[in-house]
This record gives structure tokens, C-alpha cells and sequence, in this order.
């Protein structure tokens, strides 16, 4: 198709509107004007000669005003181009119930009607280039590689995902321009889980892609009534002891919506939490209820039921089809306890964001005492001062000397110091005006000095900065940027952001710190983490980090601390510097910017806290993480396995050997012979680290265990007294459920549903036999104005004009020349 239209481009400055042009056309007539009266008052003109050269002098005037004003007729042309049209199939069970004319089955109307439509979809690829493209979907794990449509393919899914069709279709097609439209065929009975799938089907509307649906069915069959709990979730998962833990059970209530039912929440089947709820919908109920984790760490077996009566026994509602499927079962790790951290200090950015780097992560249980002043703390300071009270892991103290501490709370050193030597309670000291004066020894080993720093008096303005250079041990510990549980740090990484950050450049270095009075016996006696230097020579060299983090000659100890006695007492931390928030603008005048400097000093902190608390490394070298553990037996398991080494990193090279053993009821472990029966299961490699995948073949609860042979710190392996190979082992639990079908519980036509996928992206809701009517009406459709591209003739653009221009500037020489040529002839010169 084309169509026609006029343009013009005049030149400047004809082409400044409204004036241009107008302008343009007097300038034309007064040409013409002065032409005429030139020629009629020469005394050789007669009417004849005058008319002749008149009509050469205009036609070249023509030519000029022609190309100033630069007029073309334009046609836009609409070629033939490539697009797509994207058909769904719903292939679930509920297609084949036989609602459909003539008493068919609805897989079956839909083969028929398809194969009628067969001759339309040739006409669309043949006449407009449209290519269809048939899926069939049904399964969660739909895949729009395999899931191309087949007459013969059996209506046989469990489910009908629609959320997860439309979402893995969209993913494969978004970067395709030319998609005329998705045509979803089905009885809209939708029972996925993970996507929604109107917000899936919007992704569509949002790139201009209606969706239209053709429903499949009626709605004149009788459902079934019947409540599943189909899965429960822990948040967080792992959890720390005694910590709240959100479990949240998902339940579909069939022909149930608006019951009251009663819920219960037990562990290992001790009852913790009871609640009533209302079921509102259908499907996707969300029933959440908080409980606190147990106090020891281990596996943890939780358990929600739904529809108890007074006696705690699941009653079935009336007309329920069964209760046995009203409680579900998940396990639940139990770590550590989370961190409890006192933080006394006075109001001081150091603090703050001391304080906000720990509460990003919720493992820190994060407690503030501000000490302005001497003033009689209030009752809340009171009650946090308490430490026996309280139970901190961890105590840190600020710019807050012993007397002022003393006036808050008289017994706050003593008490510290006696936890310190019973239950391990962790310390640490920072610098500032008031810092480390008057702390007893039995709480703090060392002493600590003055402020070390250079400011003018008269400006305030601060003359030298200060490096904070972590020795070899410290970025062990405290100072290291890279690496997680399970994962090896990246070679160079700590030491070349920390040469960074003391490069020098003005806001990453610290403004002052307190020198730490160490005597020689101290310095041998404690580990140093961290140095830095008074001398401006010294600190504006940017490569500090020696092999091996020695303190370099006139370096002296920031960053000091260390273990007291056994393992049972606290560990301690002396830290001269106070502003140390001055490292998070590392990166943030680069560009692009980085967040390199928030990074390293958030992670500074918690590495410092969770070292106090012993914390810093966990007590399995040998580990198994399972994805899911709860999933149903169609799906595929992944277990994250691995050794760490004494560094905190995985050993990529240690011999693994993993066994998934399936458990009998009431069974907490396999026995040691049903173990050995398990095959080894494959260790597959990838970018995360090491992994075993397996698919549970029935349902129940399995166990993994995880083994790999003991080694010394020099590598070499440990050996049992008899002489065998001592072996390491870790374990986790899972659970595999049923994968019960939803499909014949609702089978009813559900037009409402495809209704909201289709609407609002403005796409149509038919029926099945409005199929070929609507194939015929896109078949009639003028392609869309988006790949319309434009000629003009003639062309003035002197890269299209394709040999005018040139053709142009020879009829206007031709013109001028034969009319100054016939003026010469007739002596009118």
C-alpha cells in the first residue's frame, strides 16, 4: 500500500516561519516586476522580442524560486516485512473434558479448529510475511524450545501454568520488533504457582503486543471442594537460634474461599504457633505465621496444618474431597544466634555509620547508649548498660572514657570484665577526645595515647591524612574485601583496593587516629591487624602492603587485639582511628562511580564484630546446601557441596563423595550400611562452585551427606588410630512432596481469567470459533504505519538525489545562457 503527500523544505531564511515564505513570494513578484520594465523600455524591444526573452528570464526565475523553496511529492511505501505471531495451546488434563459442540473433548475442538485454520496461516506467511508460531504449554517447566505444537501430543499435563507460558515465551521473544500479536488458546483454569499470569501477559500489552485469548470449555460442570496446603516457606532460612523465623504455608481452598479455618505451626512435632485465618481466595492463600527458632543449631522438621478443630485433630470441611492433604512439611537449618552488639558512644558520624553498616544485615542485633554528657542516663540507658541482663555477644566503646561510664552505670567495667573471663563476651575500643582514658586492664591490655594529627588553628582545615594498612593477618580477618562461606577469595583482590583507599587522595585516609602505647612485650604478645605512619614521606607512598603485612620502619599500631586465653574467654580490639566512615568516598568521584569504599567499610565492620563474637569462621569444613527443602518429585533437586579450606575458601581439588539416601518415617539419619548402598552421585562444576543434581524418584525425606577425607594444615591427610583415612562429613535434609494435580479439582471454563490477560493489552476475548473470523480480519489489516519509509520526487538531499541536482543546475545554465545568448543575437544588451 502507499499513499501520497506534498512537501517542501524551503532554504533559510525562507524557511523561518511565518515569514519565510511570504516573504519569498514578494521578493519573486518585485523580480518579475523589475525584469519587465528593464526589458519593455530598451529601444530595440518589440512585443515580440520582449516576450521571448521575458518567458527564458522567468522560466530561469522559475528554476531558482523552485530550489529555494525545494518542493516534492512524497510517497510513503509499506514493503512486505517479516513478523511473527505467537499461538498458545493449553495441553493440561481439564482439555479433555467433553463440554465442547457435539460432545467433544476440548483438546479435540481445538485440533479441529486449528487444522481449519491451517489455509490462513499459509495466506499470512505467503501475503504478509507473518510467520506463526505454535507452542503447547500446560507444565511449570515449560520450555519454548521443546514446546512447539503437535496434533497427536496428549492433553495430558498436570497443571496449566499460564503465568509460566507467557513468561518464558516472553523472554525468548522480547527482542524481536515485529510481533504481530499472542493468541492464547484454553479454558483459562490457571492453577501455576510462581507467576501471575495477568502481570505476565502485561509485559506483552507494555511492548505493544496484544494478547487475545479464545476460551475453550464451559462453565456448566460441577467442581470439587477440597483445601491443600501445596507448600510452606521459612524466612530467614537458615535461621539463628531463638531468633523469629516467618513461616509461611501457601494454600489453595477449591470452592472454599471466605472459610475460617485453624492453623498450626509445629517443629519437630512440638505445637509452637496456633492461629485462625480466613481463606479469600481460591487459590495462592497465604496463611504467615511467626515463631521463634529453637535454641540449639541443627535440622529442624516444620510442620503446618490447616482446618484443626478444639482438639487439634484436621477435621475435613463438609464436602471437602479429602484431608489428607491439609498439612505439608518442610526442614528448617538452625544456626548460631544472631549477634547482639551494645554500642557506647557519644552522637558522632564514626557511629553512625559503625551502627548502620551492622543493621544491614539482620544476623546483627544492634543496641546504642549515647554519653554527651555527665548527665543521669534515663531509664532506657539503664536498661541497656545492664550486661547480664541484656547477654551482648559484643561491646563496643567510643569516645567515652571510664568516668563517664562509671556515672552511667557504677558497675558497667567490673560486670564487663567478669563476662569477658566467664562467657567470652567479646570488646572493642575506638578513638576520640575521651577515648581509652582511665580503662582497667582486665577489660583493655593496653593503653591507649592522644590524638595524632595536623589541623590549622586558624581554618580548622586538616593537613595530613593517615593510612590504615592491614598487615598480613589482618586481611585474614578484618581487613579482607573478597570471599564468602564457600567461596575462595579472589588472589590480589584485598591488597589492591587497600592500596587504593591509602593512595593518598584526599577524603579515603583517616584525619587523625590515637597512638597505641605498646610496650615491646605487648607487641610480641598481641597480633597487630592494622599500622599506619606519622610521617608524610612514608604515608604518601601507595603500594603499603608488603609480602607477609609487616609494619614498614616508623610505622605504628592502629589496629590491635587478641585472643584471651582458651577459646572459652573474649577476644578484644584496640582501635586508634575515629572517622573511619571517611573510607566509603572511595570510588564515588570515579567514574563510572564505584561503591568500592561503602563496601569495604561495612564488611570492616562486620568482619571486625563477628571476629569478637567468634563468628569469623564456622565449625563444618565440609558442607551441603540444598536449593529446596521442600519440592515436588517432577522437579530437580540442586545440592551446593564443597570443602573449605583454612581460609574461609572452597577447596576446589578436594576428593567430594555424596550420597542422597531416602529416609523411613520417623528415621533422623540412615543407617551406616543403608548409606554405603547409595550411589556416589556425580559432583558437576560450574560458575558457583561444586554441585550434585538428582530428581527424587518417590515421596518422603531424604538426607545428604557430603564426605571428603581430614587433612592437616601442611595437607598432608589425618588418619584415624587404626590407621584409616579420617573422614569429615556434612549433612542436610529435604523434602520431596506429591505432585498432585490441580487440574481436575476446577475444570470449569474460567472466561473471567482470560479476559484479564487479554483486555488490557488490548487484545480481544473470543471463543474457540471466532478463531478463523479473527485470522481473517488480521489477514485484512493494512500493515502498520512503523515500517513505512518515505520517497520524495524529486529528491533535493544531494546524497539521494540520484543525478537531479546536477540535471537541475544544467537547466538553469541552459535557461540563463539561451536568454543572455538571444539578448546578445537581438542587440538588447
Amino acid at each position: 500500500m502507499s499513499d501520497y503527500f506534498f512537501s517542501s523544505r524551503p532554504a533559510f531564511p525562507w524557511s523561518v516561519y511565518p515569514i519565510g515564505l511570504p516573504a519569498l513570494g514578494v521578493v519573486a513578484a518585485l523580480l518579475v516586476l523589475f525584469t519587465v520594465w528593464t526589458y519593455l523600455g530598451h529601444p530595440q524591444a518589440t512585443r515580440k522580442r520582449v516576450l521571448i526573452v521575458l518567458v527564458l528570464r522567468l522560466a530561469a526565475l522559475a528554476v531558482t524560486l523552485l530550489t529555494a523553496v525545494r518542493p516534492s511529492v512524497g510517497v510513503n511505501e509499506n514493503p512486505k516485512q517479516p513478523s511473527v505471531l505467537l499461538v498458545g495451546v493449553d495441553v493440561s488434563e481439564s482439555m479433555t473434558v467433553k463440554d465442547e459442540v457435539g460432545g467433544q473433548a476440548r483438546i479435540d475442538a481445538v485440533r479441529k479448529t486449528l487444522e481449519r485454520c491451517q489455509p490462513l496461516f499459509d495466506d499470512l506467511l505467503a501475503e504478509h510475511g507473518i510467520n506463526v508460531v505454535l507452542y503447547k504449554f500446560g507444565p511449570p517447566d515449560f520450555n519454548e524450545a521443546t514446546g512447539r505444537w503437535d496434533p497427536s501430543a496428549p492433553a495430558d499435563a498436570k497443571r496449566s501454568d499460564y503465568g509460566a507460558y507467557l513468561y518464558r515465551v516472553y523472554e525468548r521473544w522480547q527482542a524481536e520488533q515485529r510481533v504481530r500479536g499472542h493468541l492464547v488458546i484454553g479454558d483459562g483454569v490457571d492453577n501455576g504457582e510462581t507467576f501471575v499470569a495477568a502481570t505476565e501477559a502485561a509485559r506483552f500489552g507494555r511492548r505493544g503486543v496484544p494478547v487475545s485469548t479464545f476460551l475453550v470449555g464451559t462453565d456448566t460442570s460441577s467442581d470439587s471442594k477440597d483445601i491443600a496446603v501445596v507448600g510452606v516457606e521459612c524466612n530467614p532460612s537458615p535461621a539463628f537460634i531463638k531468633n523469629d523465623v516467618l513461616v509461611t504455608a501457601r494454600v489453595n481452598a477449591y470452592n472454599f474461599a471466605g472459610s475460617r479455618v485453624t492453623a498450626r505451626v509445629s517443629i519437630n512435632d512440638e505445637p509452637r504457633h496456633v492461629e485462625e485465618f480466613t481463606l479469600e481466595r481460591d487459590k495462592g492463600n497465604e496463611l504467615k505465621m511467626t515463631v521463634k527458632a529453637p535454641d540449639t543449631k541443627g535440622e529442624y522438621k516444620v510442620k503446618v496444618e490447616v482446618g484443626l478443630d478444639k482438639d487439634g485433630k484436621i477435621v475435613p470441611l463438609p464436602g471437602e474431597l479429602s484431608p489428607l492433604n491439609n498439612w505439608s512439611e518442610t526442614y528448617l537449618t538452625v544456626n548460631k544466634e544472631g549477634v547482639r552488639v551494645l554500642i557506647v558512644d557519644q552522637l558522632r558520624w564514626e557511629e553512625t555509620f559503625l551502627r548502620d553498616a551492622l543493621r544491614r544485615e539482620k544476623r546483627f542485633d544492634v543496641y546504642e547508649v549515647f554519653r554527651q554528657t555527665d548527665l543521669v542516663p534515663t531509664e532506657g540507658e539503664r536498661a541497656l548498660l545492664n550486661l547480664e541482663a541484656n547477654a551482648y555477644d559484643v561491646v563496643i566503646v567510643g569516645n567515652v572514657s571510664a568516668a563517664h561510664l562509671q556515672k552511667a552505670a557504677p558497675d558497667f567495667l567490673p560486670k564487663l570484665a567478669e563476662l569477658i573471663a566467664k562467657k567470652g563476651i567479646g570488646v572493642m575500643f575506638l578513638g576520640g577526645e575521651y577515648a581509652f582514658q582511665g580503662i582497667p586492664k582486665d577489660v583493655l591490655p593496653i593503653a591507649g595515647g592522644p590524638i595524632v594529627d595536623v589541623v590549622d588553628e586558624k581554618t580548622g582545615e586538616v593537613r595530613q591524612t593517615y593510612p590504615a594498612v592491614p598487615t598480613g593477618r589482618g586481611l585474614e580477618k578484618m581487613f579482607r574485601v573478597s570471599g564468602k562461606p564457600g567461596e575462595a577469595p579472589r588472589a590480589g583482590e584485598s591488597e589492591e583496593l587497600w592500596n587504593r583507599m591509602n593512595s593518598g587522595r584526599t577524603g579515603m585516609r583517616l584525619n587523625g587516629y590515637n597512638r597505641l602505647d605498646l610496650t615491646d612485650r605487648e607487641r610480641a604478645l598481641y597480633s597487630v591487624f592494622a599500622w599506619t605512619t606519622p610521617d608524610p614521606a612514608n604515608g604518601a607512598n601507595p603500594t603499603f602492603i608488603a609480602a607477609g603485612g609487616d609494619i614498614k620502619p616508623g610505622g605504628e599500631p592502629l589496629l590491635v587485639g587478641s585472643q584471651r586465653g582458651d577459646a572459652t574467654k573474649g577476644r578484644w580490639l584496640a582501635f586508634g582511628a575515629f572517622d573511619t566512615y571517611l573510607w566509603r568516598s572511595l570510588g564515588q568521584l570515579d567514574w563510572p562511580k564505584t561503591d568500592d569504599g561503602i563496601k569495604m567499610h561495612e564488611r570492616f565492620w562486620r568482619q571486625c564484630v563477628l571476629w569478637l563474637a567468634h563468628q569469623d569462621e564456622e565449625e563444618s569444613q565440609v558442607y551441603a546446601r540444598p536449593q529446596f527443602r521442600q519440592l515436588k518429585i517432577t522437579s530437580e533437586q540442586t545440592v551446593r557441596v564443597g570443602m573449605k579450606k583454612s581460609d574461609g575458601g572452597d577447596d576446589p581439588t578436594a576428593p567430594l563423595t555424596v550420597r542422597i539416601v531416602p529416609l523411613a518415617p520417623g528415621q533422623p539419619e540412615p543407617k551406616p550400611e543403608d548409606e554405603k548402598k547409595a550411589p556416589a552421585l556425580t559432583v558437576l562444576t560450574d560458575k558457583d562452585g561444586r554441585k550434585v543434581l538428582f530428581r527424587a524418584p518417590a515421596p518422603g525425606e531424604y538426607f545428604v551427606s557430603v564426605t571428603a577425607p581430614a587433612r592437616k594444615p601442611d595437607g598432608a591427610p589425618e588418619l584415624n588410630a587404626d590407621g584409616t583415612p579420617k573422614l569429615i562429613r556434612g549433612t542436610a535434609k529435604f523434602i520431596a512432596v506429591p505432585d498432585v494435580s490441580d487440574e481436575m479439582l476446577q475444570v470449569n471454563a474460567n472466561p473471567q481469567l482470560m479476559e484479564r490477560l487479554s483486555l488490557p493489552t488490548g487484545g480481544k476475548a473470543l471463543r474457540l470459533e471466532d478463531l478463523p473470523g479473527f485470522l481473517k480480519e488480521l489477514k485484512a489489516e493494512p500493515p502498520s504505519d512503523a515500517g513505512k519509509k518515505p520517497r520524495y520526487y524529486p529528491d533535493w538531499h544531494r546524497n539521494r538525489s540520484r543525478g537531479f541536482l546536477p540535471l537541475w543546475l544544467v537547466v538553469f545554465a541552459l535557461l540563463l545562457g539561451a536568454e543572455w545568448g538571444l539578448r546578445r543575437l537581438l542587440g538588447m544588451v
